[in-house]
Order: C-alpha cells, then sequence, then structure tokens
C-alpha cells in the first residue's frame, strides 16, 4: 500500500500528458483534485473529468498508448487501466454532465511536476456532496477536505446548488457549526426565504437566471410559506404553496430517475400552476426530453423549459443554444 500513492501518481501524469497531446479537453477530478488543492491523498484510483462526446477519442489515444479500456456496467463512466491501476473517465458525475463551461472553469495546476486543468474546488465540492447519500455519508472523510479547501470555495453557491440534498446539508450545517465555513445568508437552509425568490446564477447558468430548489423550512413548513417582510401566509395559500413544493421535488426526482434525462442537476419551481426548469443538459434532444418526461407527469401546466444546452454551435438567438423556450404542455 505504501507504493500505492507513487503507482497512481505516476498513471495519473501519464494519463494526463497523453490526453493533452491528443488535445482533448479534460480536468483532473476525485480525490486527485482534492489533493493537487491541499487535501489528503488517495489510494485507490484517478478520475479526469471529461465531456461525454470526447471519452470514445480520450479512450483511443489512450489505447494507442498501452492503456487497457473497460466498457463497465454504469452509464456515466468510462474506465481504463494502466498495469493495475484503475483510471475513471467521468462524463455525467452525479446525474449532471460534464460541460465546456466547467472545464473551463478548472485551474491550471502543477500536480506532480506535469502542469494540467484541475476541476474547479467548488463544483468538487457540489459533486462531492451531492453524492451523498443513505448507502454513504462519511462525513469522517469529507470534513478533512472541507478543512483543505474552505478558501477555495464558493460555499453559498455550494449551499444553492445542493440545496435539495439532507446529506449535503447536514455536512455543511457540520462544517458551519465547527467554524469550518462561514454560515450562509438567510433564506439558504432556513425558514426565511420570501415566495419566489430567486438567486444569482453562475455566469453560464441557462436563461441567466438560477432558482433556488424547493426545501422545507427548519418548522417543517415550506420555506417559501413566508409573505413579504416575514408575515405568514393565510393558511390557504400555505397549502398550495406547500402542494407546490412536493410537486417540484416530485418532478425534480423524475427528471434524475428518468432514462430519457437522467439529469440530477436540473432545478424545478413550481408556481401559480406554472413550472419554471433551469440547468445545463449536453444535448438538444436531452432538453426536449425534459419537456416530454414533464408532459407526462404534469398535463394541461404551462411549462418555462429554461434548460441551457451546452456544447452546441451557435442558436438563432446568437447565444450559443441557451435561450429557453416557453412550451405548454397538453
Amino acid at each position: 500500500m505504501e507504493d500505492a500513492p507513487r503507482g497512481l501518481r505516476e498513471s495519473l501524469k501519464r494519463v494526463a500528458v497523453t490526453l493533452k497531446e491528443a488535445d482533448i479537453p479534460f480536468a483532473l477530478g476525485g480525490s486527485y483534485a482534492c489533493w493537487a488543492r491541499g487535501g489528503p491523498e488517495p489510494v485507490h484510483d484517478v478520475d479526469f473529468m471529461l465531456r461525454e462526446v470526447d471519452v470514445p477519442r480520450a479512450v483511443d489515444v489512450l489505447a494507442a498508448s498501452g492503456l487497457r479500456s473497460v466498457d463497465p456496467p454504469e452509464d456515466w463512466l468510462t474506465k481504463v487501466f494502466d498495469g493495475e491501476v484503475l483510471v475513471d473517465l467521468i462524463h455525467h458525475p452525479v446525474g449532471r454532465a460534464v460541460t465546456s463551461a466547467m472545464l473551463e472553469r478548472s485551474s491550471e495546476m502543477s500536480v506532480d511536476s506535469v502542469r494540467m486543468p484541475v476541476l474547479d474546488a467548488t463544483d468538487w465540492f457540489e459533486m462531492t456532496l451531492l453524492a451523498l447519500e443513505e448507502r454513504y455519508c462519511d462525513l469522517a472523510r469529507v470534513l478533512p477536505m472541507i478543512r483543505a479547501m474552505r478558501e477555495q470555495v464558493d460555499w453559498d453557491q455550494v449551499r444553492r446548488s445542493t440545496a435539495a440534498s439532507p446529506f449535503a446539508e447536514a455536512a455543511l450545517l457540520v462544517a458551519t457549526r465547527l467554524n469550518l465555513i462561514p454560515p450562509g445568508p438567510v433564506g439558504i437552509y432556513a425558514g426565511t426565504a420570501a415566495p419566489g425568490r430567486f438567486t444569482e446564477p453562475r455566469p453560464d447558468s441557462a436563461a441567466g437566471a438560477a432558482v433556488e430548489p424547493a426545501r422545507r423550512g427548519r418548522a417543517g413548513r415550506p420555506a417559501h410559506a413566508a409573505g413579504a417582510g416575514g408575515a405568514d401566509l393565510t393558511p390557504a395559500a400555505e397549502h398550495v404553496a406547500e402542494a407546490d413544493e412536493y410537486l417540484a421535488g416530485d418532478l425534480h426526482e423524475l427528471l434524475a430517475e428518468d432514462p430519457r434525462v437522467a439529469e440530477l442537476g436540473l432545478e424545478v419551481v413550481v408556481r401559480n400552476g406554472k413550472i419554471l426548469v433551469v440547468g445545463e443538459v449536453a444535448t438538444d434532444a436531452r432538453r426536449r426530453a425534459v419537456t416530454q418526461v414533464l408532459s407526462e407527469a404534469a398535463a394541461g401546466r404551462v411549462v418555462h423549459n429554461e434548460v441551457a444546452v451546452t456544447d452546441q454551435g451557435i442558436g438563432s438567438n446568437g447565444t450559443g443554444g441557451r435561450a429557453g423556450t416557453v412550451e405548454t404542455i397538453s
């Protein structure tokens, strides 16, 4: 086991150099991205983030350099072996597509004397916290990583993007109570958000606006079931808000689980009988599938499909295919 990190690092450098020479966009991900940013060194495998469209060519060039490819049952990554070292080529971590924008946010760093792009620390923590679940919620592993990378992360962005996950919320709460990270602003993981409150997105997010996902407040009722200035809604209005929240949660899970979409990163808001969905997908076909899936689950509602299509050519509006459309589900 003592020689494992050295063997992993040699394979890491070999794969990175091969991808660089082939001009294939990538970023170092997984635990080695954390290590490159000051975290503990892993001892199991190496992860690289690639766009799905680039994976076949990456496998070809790596095979040509002597690595052995394996076709795994999972549909979100491909595996190659450098001798006994496993290297994962990941294109859909936690249901999110790796995009050009994500790779462009990575930082060029020296990793064991080889310069390569390393996944952005904020993106890294979003994926790491969203991967926590009932079968795997090891905070003893996550907290040292938070301590090592805390100054490199936009924690408010992490809170917004992981707000639908109670496991991520728990990890961030523990980190906050331990004074590892600053507390979030009022309205994130609290019962004080105003109705329909919109949050500032990343520069590359869909249609210029991202929406906080539906969540429950500390008192056990919807976080958005308070009026302006904190006044409670009427019981009838609160009941409607709660029903909208539950529907939004169901539709979010449906978009993550339906194989036509399979995107965990899409956010859904239901308000006044209308559905707004934002986020990023890799293809226009998958974007259309979002509307198709919603049409089957919520027939008759108006859908504002503001999902951005990444990595496609310039759209009719000249924005690279990022414009949203309004579609009526019948």
